[in-house]
């Protein structure tokens, strides 16, 4: 039987990147708190003591997939969610992804409903939520009919739009990520995503054009930091009805051409890198040039080089589009933390190095273990 007394956290998502920095990070904030996590493989949740209780279930299906004694306790003793799983891989099909991170969302925040002493929640988001809006884009709610370069950016936009209706009644905040690189003390690289895959891709010229506006802001930010400043903010500075965006902001992104260049220093520093030479990184060209390219590889039949493009268009396009993302709540909100934004060019080389030395997570690096 749980306790319906104190202050008891359920959290989802536990066991991925953002989530497992988190939940030791609220642990250590609060000793006295009680925490669930809800997990569908709890032998993926490390053992972290007695204040921890993990919960076999699944976000997928109703009654998130537990007992109706177990949905019956945590009714009475939850008063705060962190909702940050996610489905994340880009090329699912929309149903697919929709199952996991808009479906899954609705049925927790079903729960949340039904937590009459729920004091928070807190939904992971992504800034990409944008899709293809350009522009410089608020923290704030979002409706556009512009398109997404990918199934993941949709299903997501589609759970916040749950969340955001959600607000008249319940106790909730929206935290848009931007793209994690790295540790900024290391350069480590726990999970890979698109942007590691791009900086592999750029000096290969396996493309001899791409998508970039050389003047764009690219949003890139550490791991360490970025769960430091979720869980400040959801401690200490969470409004109900806010969106915060937690990323660099225009100011303190590389643009593409910086990104482009240090990509290239990074390369020809490093032994691994220097095999490469010469490095010849595509010409940027505007998203337009680069879409009639795709369209005449894909009249033209190479089947491979039509099989790289379609993965490459679940994020590519992002390069040629200006988006910049405010975050000046994010900024109000770690005023009085001490937490202070590495900047992106302190580690950016450390991260390349890192890629490299591991070949891209293939093997162990020199400088520490996948």
């Amino acid at each position: 039987m749980m306790q319906t007394s104190g202050s008891a956290l359920l959290l989802t998502g536990a066991s991925g990147l953002v989530g497992s920095e988190l939940l030791k990070l609220l642990l250590a904030g609060r000793a006295e708190r009680r925490v669930f996590v809800l997990a569908r493989r709890p032998e993926k949740i490390l053992d972290l003591g007695k204040q921890v209780q993990v919960l076999e279930g699944d976000l997928t299906r109703e009654a998130l997939g537990l007992a109706p004694s177990v949905v019956c306790d945590l009714q009475g003793c939850v008063t705060e969610i962190v909702h940050a799983a996610a489905e994340i891989r880009f090329g699912l099909p929309l149903e697919e992804a929709r199952a996991t991170n808009t479906a899954g969302t609705q049925n927790l925040l079903a729960l949340a409903r039904r937590c009459p002493r729920l004091e928070k929640f807190a939904h992971l988001s992504t800034v990409y939520v944008a899709g293809r809006t350009t522009g410089r884009l608020p923290e704030s709610p979002i409706r556009h009919r512009n398109g997404f370069a990918n199934t993941y950016q949709q299903s997501k936009y589609e759970a916040e739009q749950l969340v955001v209706e959600a607000m008249a009644e319940l106790p909730a905040a929206i935290f848009r990520l931007s793209s994690i690189i790295g540790d900024s003390s290391t350069g480590r690289v726990r999970q890979f995503n698109h942007v590691h895959q791009l900086l592999k891709l750029f000096p290969s010229n396996v493309l001899p054009v791409a998508p970039g506006d050389p003047a764009a802001p690219i949003d890139l930010i550490p791991t360490d930091w970025t769960a430091e400043a979720l869980a400040w903010l959801i401690e200490s500075r969470f409004v109900p009805g806010r969106v915060y965006h937690v990323c660099a902001g225009p100011e303190a992104s590389l643009t593409v051409r910086q990104m482009l260049d240090l990509t290239v220093e990074a390369f020809e520093a490093h032994p691994s890198g220097r095999r490469r030479l010469p490095l010849r990184i595509p010409e940027l060209v505007s998203l337009s040039a680069y879409e009639e390219y795709v369209e005449s590889i894909r009249r033209g039949g190479d089947k491979l080089l039509n099989e790289l493009l379609r993965v490459l268009g679940y994020f590519l396009p992002h390069l040629g589009m200006f988006q910049a993302f405010d975050n000046r709540h994010v900024v109000e909100g770690l005023a009085g933390s001490g937490l202070r934004l590495p900047p992106i060019r302190d580690f950016f080389g450390k991260v390349i190095q890192y890629c490299l030395e591991t070949d891209w997570g293939r093997r162990a690096g020199a400088s520490g273990q996948l």
